[in-house]
């Protein structure tokens, strides 16, 4: 029989498991607005009992992914109020963020940053709008990993799937894109030449710009999850 410590850390790593499937497929915009994610259907599905399960998905509500209901767990509904509030906090953070990893990021890091680059413009040219969405999270994500504060990179990272998870409702259109190229260039050289303004800077006209965009599309193309204040 497991010692009560090892009981501890399988409970952890099932509790990781779970988090992790459950983050994933909400990143992926496939927990729609109107699904219910119940405990004892998960602890099914991943053959665990529900004490591990109801964990990951209370770590999921305090991280603002998901909110309890006495029927189980739903995305939240965000208001304009909540979009801006996000974005200030981004403005705030991820600029600084940005430059602290400019200043540690290697050249394989680099490197991933050029090949996510590609890939968007590939996703662009070729018209494909969630290819290039994927593309560039995926370079945000490159140079989150280096930086060095860790808690500052998991709160970034929360911030920015709480605007993505309702961004995905709406069409970018190639505008959109080809702005977003024009940015993801202008970061790239920053990081490359390893000069932490030039990122900073670059990364406040990303931020800034991605708030504009957000705004410009019709209230009621934006999907249910997002709502008008009280």
């Amino acid at each position: 029989m497991p010692s009560i410590s090892q009981q501890g850390r399988l409970l952890e790593s099932a509790d990781s498991e779970v988090y992790l499937a459950i983050l994933d497929r909400i990143q992926r915009g496939e927990v729609d607005l109107d699904d219910r994610i119940v405990d004892a259907q998960l602890a099914s599905e991943f053959n665990l009992s529900r004490m591990p399960v109801r964990q990951a998905l209370l770590r999921l509500v305090h991280e603002g992914y998901l909110v309890g209901t006495t029927r189980g767990f739903v995305l939240p509904r965000l208001t304009h109020e909540d979009i801006e509030e996000i974005f200030e906090l981004r403005l705030l953070i991820e600029p600084r963020a940005a430059a602290s990893a400019c200043q540690v990021i290697g050249d394989e890091g680099v490197a991933a940053l050029r090949q996510a680059l590609l890939e968007a413009r590939n996703a662009v040219a070729g018209g494909d709008a969630d290819a290039m969405m994927h593309a560039n999270e995926r370079f945000r994500q490159i140079w989150l990993q280096a930086v060095p504060n860790r808690r500052l990179a998991a709160s970034i990272r929360r911030f920015v799937d709480h605007v993505q998870i309702v961004r995905r409702a709406t069409v970018v259109d190639k505008a959109t894109q080809l702005l977003i190229l024009h940015l993801l260039d202008a970061l790239l050289a920053g990081f490359e030449r390893r000069d932490a303004l030039l990122v900073h800077d670059a990364t406040v006209q990303f931020v800034a710009r991605a708030r504009e965009c957000f705004f410009a599309v019709p209230a009621n193309s934006l999907g249910p999850q997002i709502q008008s204040a009280a």
